[in-house]
């Protein structure tokens, strides 16, 4: 049992192709159609007769006419004559073969979008019986509610009856009948309305699903799938003749355009979706700018079928679609060679496509034998396709979920990552905050030190002051001259005394500041040595020490005068403190590596190990004490060798317990010649 054949809504895309095969009509015997109760279900490809009327102005009453009814031709195969204007004429001849035969048959006409069908009977009393149908007359107003156009024939006698068909359509002209026994047909209707439900479930099972995704996932090319399904159903539904059965049964021209519209639509839908899913845009930009340039057009030509001009711009639809169709392959297989695996699904579905698009003018212009295969291949072909489009569209989703879980936990490494990273920050921040807390409660010690040193070192010579000044001021006329010396000398002493402890605070400040300003310029280091070694006579004198000056040559040295001065200042009045009375205090000059070298020895008590480690630190406090009570503030080494540094020399110390302990200070030595400049640091 065959049912009736659906046509897909782009067939039109192989007019070319039906007419290089076929043509309007060939020669051939299109003999009287003989009826008996064997055949039930007859197709009437070769049996038409065929007349056209280029002007259409014929009617029935031309047609009977001798002159004109000659002209009828036999048509080998199916009516296929494309867009035209002319009103095409077929005629058929039946016969009973029996009285018992089959009385009742129905006319079944495919596809539905002929815009205006006529049948005419002739009775054997003479008289015309005319029935019509097609999509320009309402469904509502059809004589039989059927989704194809169905005439019935009635056969009382077992003469020849002829049936004229008179066919005229803006739309593609293209025909193919088949002659049921009523029984048969009302049987074959109810099967292929079960079959179409099952067809029609899948699609609407496949859309509601696929909807359902897009809005989980939000996919650009799931909508462009929803596009293309629902465009699928709706041409399927318009060419099965579906749409104006349920949906728009009094809408003949919304009918009549569905067809070439949505033919359209589906190209549209199919390219986008195509460009989407394959990712063509970066991928294949060439192909994608191919496939944008078909989108563009299709939109141009829906453009044209809207405004009425469907005729006119139909062979360019056809070839758009055709070329777009032949892209679908290639590009497909392309994608998946470059290792994108839902290309090959695409493929697949592209595949089952076609050939559901193929298979229908196959069989329409009797290269197929008819067969269930080939009576719903579009319905077959178009449910492959959307099944095979929802798994690669599931297929790519398990993709995206793979990519997404990739990416979450590389994310997750990487926070976790910064998480280690800032907790090893935090931690290092801690650790350095602690050491500034650390230095900050070192440096309050240090300036709480500082504070008691100065006003410990100061209040002695400042007592000392006030007191001889009070009692010049109040008993000076009762002293002698001698004495009134003595007291301002030993005034003058504690002043310089303050002096110099001011000096050295002042010094520490400005090299922890980074304040100190260094003016550097060539200096005789035993010029310096001498002058400041004189203004020590009076303290060495005291203690009975004699301080003894060895130069090897003369050293001239690149540096400070003030700074150099102050070195040599602390490390003799260091050495006096610590030596014993009647011992000798040593100072020695040489050269030796490029370095002005100063060695300054005393004979006091020396050094122990311990003492050398914090020998040069600020505030330090030494195992041995002056001899003759002298004060320390533990500054003076501390700033001796920041000096040094700060002119880019050195300074260490050499002490064995007991045997004295010699200072040795190296500075740069000054490159003397007539072409050296100077070029202050």
């Amino acid at each position: 049992m065959r049912p009736a054949t659906s046509h897909y809504p782009l067939w039109r895309l192989l007019t070319v192709l039906m007419f290089l095969l076929s043509g309007i009509s060939f020669h051939a015997n299109a003999d009287v159609l003989r009826l008996d109760n064997q055949e039930v279900q007859i197709s009437l490809q070769s049996h038409f007769q065929l007349l056209e009327d280029k002007t259409g102005t014929l009617d029935i009453r031309d047609i009977l006419k001798p002159e004109i009814n000659q002209r009828f031709s036999p048509v080998s195969g199916n009516l296929s004559a494309g867009y035209t204007n002319s009103v095409f004429w077929l005629r058929l001849d039946l016969q009973r073969t029996q009285e018992n035969t089959i009385r009742n048959w129905m006319l079944e006409i495919t596809p539905v979008m002929l815009d205006d069908i006529r049948l005419y009977q002739q009775a054997p009393d003479g008289s015309i019986r005319m029935r019509r149908a097609g999509d320009r007359i309402p469904f509502s107003e059809q004589e039989i509610r059927f989704h194809y156009p169905v005439f019935p024939l009635e056969l009382d006698d077992t003469a020849v009856t002829t049936v004229y068909l008179r066919i005229q359509s803006t739309s593609s002209v293209f025909l193919r009948a088949t002659l049921w026994a009523r029984d048969r047909f009302a049987e074959s209707s109810n099967y292929t309305s079960n079959l179409m439900g099952v067809y029609y479930g899948i699609m609407l099972a496949m859309i509601i699903y696929n909807a359902l995704l897009m809005t989980s996932y939000r996919d650009i090319s799931m909508l462009h799938y929803l596009m293309l399904s629902c465009s699928t159903l709706i041409a399927g539904m318009s060419v099965n003749g579906h749409l104006a059965m349920y949906v728009a049964p009094d809408w003949p021209w919304l009918v009549d355009m569905v067809p070439a519209l949505f033919s359209q639509v589906i190209v549209l839908s199919s390219s986008l979706f195509i460009c989407s899913f394959l990712h063509l845009r970066t991928a294949m930009p060439k192909v994608y700018l191919l496939f944008r340039t078909i989108q563009f057009c299709v939109l141009v030509l829906i453009g044209f079928i809207l405004a009425g001009y469907n005729p006119q711009v139909a062979a360019i639809a056809q070839a758009i679609g055709l070329l777009q169709l032949l892209l679908f392959l290639p590009v497909c297989l392309l994608s998946g060679l470059r290792g994108y695996a839902p290309g090959y699904i695409a493929l697949a579905a592209s595949a089952a496509w076609i050939s559901g698009v193929s298979l229908v003018p196959l069989r329409n212009l009797g290269i197929l034998e008819p067969s269930w295969i080939t009576d719903y291949s579009f319905q077959i072909g178009s449910a492959i396709e959307v099944i095979l489009l929802a798994l690669a569209q599931a297929y790519r989703i398990s993709l995206i979920k793979k990519e997404s879980s990739r990416v979450q936990k590389q994310m997750l490494r990487l926070s976790q990552q910064a998480e280690s990273e800032l907790e090893e920050k935090v931690q290092l921040r801690t650790a350095e905050l602690d050491e500034a807390v650390l230095r900050l409660e070192v440096l309050d010690k240090q300036k709480n030190e500082f504070l008691g040193i100065a006003a410990h070192d100061l209040k002695n010579p400042l007592t000392s002051i006030i007191g001889m000044s009070k009692l010049l001021l109040n008993m000076g006329h009762q002293l002698s001259e001698p004495q009134k010396q003595q007291y301002c000398e030993r005034i003058s002493t504690s002043g310089e005394r303050m002096m110099h402890i001011v000096t050295n605070l002042l010094d520490v400040n400005a090299l922890e500041s980074g304040q100190l300003n260094l003016s550097p310029e060539t200096i005789d280091l035993g010029k310096l040595l001498n002058e400041t070694a004189q203004q020590y006579e009076e303290m060495l004198k005291a203690k009975e020490l004699r301080a003894v000056i060895h130069a090897d040559c003369t050293v001239m040295i690149r540096g400070d005068v003030g700074a150099c001065t102050r070195i040599i200042d602390n490390l003799l009045s260091n050495a006096i403190k610590f030596s014993p009375p009647g011992r000798h205090i040593w100072l020695h000059l040489s050269e030796q590596g490029g370095m002005g070298r100063l060695e300054i020895k005393d004979e006091g008590p020396g050094l122990s190990a311990e003492d050398q480690t914090h020998l040069f630190t600020k505030f330090s406090r030494l195992s041995p004490t002056p001899t003759a009570g002298e004060h320390s503030s533990g500054l003076g080494l501390s700033i001796v060798k920041k000096l040094s540094e700060a002119q880019e020399g050195r300074v260490h110390c050499v002490s064995t317990p007991g045997q004295g302990a010699a200072f040795i200070v190296e500075l740069p030595l000054a490159m003397i010649g007539p072409a050296t400049l100077f070029n202050p640091a």
